[in-house]
């Protein structure tokens, strides 16, 4: 049997694992994810010795006489890291939470395995581009579909009408969600009140009918639709 010799190279392709997955890591760590820095840079070094094991080791343990396809280890990490992926996904309350983190720690083992088969510019530039998908693309169409779907209505209203409660049960009922923002008291020559800032999220199609039925109930003194740089 022979031994292989450890290469400069070879401790290249490692250290760049682990800087790139730690990167990555990092942005989920920050985000107080349950699977962080250590468990990325982990996938990425276990995935970057199985590509080099793979690559490397096999063909020359086995010499010149057997032939290998070097692609048999390195694959089965695709598999691997699924079991680890589907450990950080839970259901819970209606909502698939975890995802992105599964997803992360895919691109961390994929960005281990480009490492390993030396391909370091590659695993570099994946890297990059995961920073700019969940720092700038997701949070780009978030605001798009957001600005589409969000108003804030600005509603002055008199004291022991429930004039508040029927427009939260009028906007509920024509299919809005609501969410008080905030509330501030009112008083005028012979009234008392408040003013409140409620967020509508839904389809805009029919706001202004909605706007009018509430401008009629009981006890409204003033509505208006905040522009949405206020």
């Amino acid at each position: 049997m022979h031994l292989i010799g450890l290469q400069w190279m070879d401790v290249a392709d490692a250290l760049s694992a682990l800087v790139l997955c730690g990167l990555i890591g990092f942005e989920r760590e920050a985000r107080r994810k349950d699977a962080g820095i250590r468990t990325h840079i982990l996938v990425g070094l276990g995935s970057c010795l199985f590509a080099m094991v793979s690559i490397e080791g096999v063909p020359a343990v086995l010499g010149n006489g057997l032939t290998w396809d070097t692609s048999r280890i390195a694959a089965q990490v695709v598999t691997g890291v699924g079991f680890l992926g589907a450990g950080v996904i839970c259901f819970a309350n209606d909502t698939v939470r975890g995802l992105t983190t599964a997803c992360a720690i895919w691109i961390a083992a994929a960005v281990g395995v480009a490492c390993g088969a030396g391909m370091l510019p590659l695993a570099a530039l994946v890297t990059a581009l995961y920073f700019v998908v969940v720092m700038a693309v997701a949070p780009f169409v978030t605001w798009v579909l957001k600005r589409d779907r969000d108003r804030t209505l600005r509603l002055t209203y008199e004291d022991g009408k429930g004039a508040l409660r029927e427009t939260l049960l009028m906007a509920g009922g024509a299919g809005y969600e609501t969410q008080i923002i905030s509330t501030h008291d009112r008083r005028g020559d012979d009234w008392s009140g408040a003013t409140v800032e409620v967020r509508l999220s839904g389809d805009m199609t029919h706001l202004h009918d909605v706007i009018d039925h509430i401008s009629q109930i009981d006890g409204v003194r003033d509505i208006e639709v905040l522009a949405r740089d206020e």
